[in-house]
This record gives structure tokens, sequence and C-alpha cells, in this order.
């Protein structure tokens, strides 16, 4: 937030600068009424006007926008402005990666997935910031699916998880940092080791031998922990 309220284009939208100011020191409600005509301002400017605002925006953010989102994209401000403007980005320039980028990061619609993907296609190698979201997002996806294995239940469809393995493992050879990729690789092999472990058991004739029983008898080693339920 420091470094939004700090840069010079900030001077250009003082009612936002006022937002910002009165968030930043913790007064949510107050800021969220000085939004309002912001808001209803931008919303009735040209396409290319609520566009210079959007890209200094997410532009601004997007390095540290774990740190950035809770404070400054608010429902109001998103559903209004930043959301609608960057879809007509994307029916109006195509050919451009930065909307499909900021869809996708900011998971602005229920298939933001797909907006990285687009992102990939139209920027390549440059994207790193939607290839890592992409990748984070399939082994989310795996972990998922085994995330109730201590109790021998599997969440996920073994067709579509092998899939998203076969998907991540083309996709990881475009990570440029190292210790990420490797990272990656890690987490890649441990879930398609234990897919291929949950198949060959419920392929084998094991009774009523539980699944980490299973692979404890046949050497294999998963670090799995317990799945804890809390009553109200």
């Amino acid at each position: 937030m420091r470094e939004l309220l700090n840069d010079p284009n900030m001077n250009n939208y003082p009612e936002f600068r006022t937002f910002c100011e009165l968030k930043d020191r913790g007064f949510r409600k107050q800021a969220l009424a000085a939004l309002t005509p912001f808001i209803e301002t931008v919303k009735d400017c040209d396409f290319e006007q609520r566009q210079e605002f959007v890209a200094w925006l997410f532009t601004l953010s997007e390095p540290t926008r774990q740190d950035d989102v809770p404070d400054v994209f608010v429902y109001p401000l998103v559903t209004n402005i930043l959301k609608p403007t960057l879809v007509e980005w994307t029916e109006r320039s195509s050919e451009d990666a930065r909307p499909y980028r900021w869809l996708g990061l900011y998971a602005f619609e229920e298939l933001w997935h797909e907006r990285l993907e687009r992102a990939i296609e139209l920027g390549g190698m440059a994207e790193q910031r939607a290839i890592e979201a992409l990748m984070t997002h399939k082994i989310s996806t795996l972990k998922f699916s085994f995330h109730h294995i201590n109790e021998n239940v599997y969440l996920g469809e073994v067709n579509r998880d092998r899939a998203t393995i076969a998907e991540a493992r083309k996709l990881i050879h475009h990570v440029l940092n190292e210790e990420k990729r490797a990272g990656y690789e890690i987490e890649l092999s441990y879930h398609s080791e234990l897919l291929a472990d949950w198949v060959t058991y419920t392929q084998s004739d094991s009774g009523q031998e539980r699944f980490l029983d299973w692979c404890e008898r046949n050497g294999r080693d998963y670090f799995i922990t317990d799945t804890f339920y809390f009553e109200e």
C-alpha cells in the first residue's frame, strides 16, 4: 500500500488516494464511502481512460499482490471497474497478455486458470507469474484429491489427475526459477507415484487393508498427516 500511495501517478486519482489512505489507516467503512464517488466517475469514462487506470494499478500492485490485494481490490472496485475493464480489454485486444494474466492471477472469474493459459499462449516464457500460478493451481488440485487419503478416501478422478500431471510436466519446463522448478518437480513426482500406487491398491486383492497400511507393507513411504475435525 505504501508503494501505491507514494507513486506520483496517484495524484491523477485524488478520490482513489483518499480511499487508499483511509484503508491504510484501518478505517474500512470510511474508505468504502470515499471510494463510491470515484467508482461512479470512472464507470462513465471511456475505455482508454479506464484502461489507463487499470493498467497502472495492476502494474504497480502485481509484484506485491499478496500484500496489496486485501487492501486495494475490494469488491465494489473489482465488480464495477477492474473486472469489466479487463474483460473489455480482452475483447478489444486479443493479443495482449496482460488482461488475461491479471484476470487469472487475481481470480476474478470462476475459470480464472483458463485466462492464465491464454496469457501463457500469448506471452510465452515472459509470463512467469502466470506460469507459476498455473503450476501452483495444478499441484493444489492434486493435493486436494489426496488430502483425505489417510481415511482411505480419494477425492479425485484418476484419468483427470493423470491429465493434470501430464499438463504440469509440460508446463514445468517453462518455469525459469530453478528453486521453484525443483519444488514443482518434487510435488509432481510425489503425487504421480501416490496416484499410481492408489490405482494398484484398488486393483489388488487387498481385502480390508487400508491404503496406507498397504503402502507400508510394500515399502512405499508417504508423508501423510492426519485429518482433524473441529466441533463448534
